[in-house]
């Protein structure tokens, strides 16, 4: 209901992000038919965030790609997340509309006429070995995940959180005397990064100041 409220007579696009960041949760099946639905009765593009994508930790929860099930659907994906190429910057949009296919290699000329001749090859190779590299960075998410959890529990008085299950990240509130902010400088001073609330939202307030930790890397174990 609240999206279809604020639906105006100009609207053209909304823009979503499933699996969300920096929460790493997902909508349902059935609330993703209902934004579809909205958007074909106004005539409106989604634009579909989807860079973390085949890392559900139950592939069961995957949901379709935005592209595959609206004709006004356009799917962002990136090899930064799922495959860990973070390096590579290439990543793609996939849609069923061809006819804003110029309009966006317009909007985006500068940043797509002359790629990396590197990245690309880079990207081929990536891409042949796909299974087999989310595979493995699959088995260190749920590696992690499963120690994250395990501290979430252990602390559960300083710490609360929403439970993710798709994605390396997820959001933690620190129950305890420090805002985000300076709960992230104080671990930046022993070398351990996390996203402070203000990266995410313009106004924190206190029952919002979460942060978000990653678990995709195989030094988690040692930062935790």
């Amino acid at each position: 209901p609240e999206v279809q409220e604020e639906v105006r007579e100009n609207t053209r696009y909304m823009v979503i992000n499933e699996p969300f960041n920096p929460a790493g949760t997902l909508m349902s099946p059935e609330l993703q038919m209902e934004l579809k639905t909205i958007a074909e009765k106004h005539g409106i593009y989604i634009l579909s965030d989807e860079v973390y994508r085949l890392l559900e930790h139950d592939p069961k929860d995957r949901l379709r790609a935005m592209a595959d099930i609206y004709h006004k659907g356009i799917s962002a994906v990136t090899l930064s997340k799922p495959w860990g190429g973070c390096g590579i910057t290439i990543g793609w949009l996939a849609f069923q509309d061809l006819s804003i296919k110029q309009k966006l290699v317009d909007v985006q000329y500068f940043g797509t006429a002359c790629p990396s001749r590197a990245s690309e090859i880079q990207a081929i190779m990536v891409l042949r070995a796909s299974d087999a590299i989310l595979e493995k960075n699959m088995a260190i998410i749920r590696r992690n995940f499963s120690l994250l959890e395990e501290f979430i529990t252990r602390y559960r008085d300083l710490f609360e959180w929403v439970r993710p299950n798709a994605g390396a990240i997820a959001f933690i509130k620190f129950r305890g005397p420090l805002s985000s902010t300076e709960l992230g400088e104080q671990l930046a001073e022993a070398g351990i990064g996390i996203k402070p609330a203000y990266c995410f939202m313009d106004v924190v307030a206190e029952d919002r100041d979460y942060f978000r930790v990653g678990y995709g890397e195989e030094r988690f174990p040692e930062s935790l």
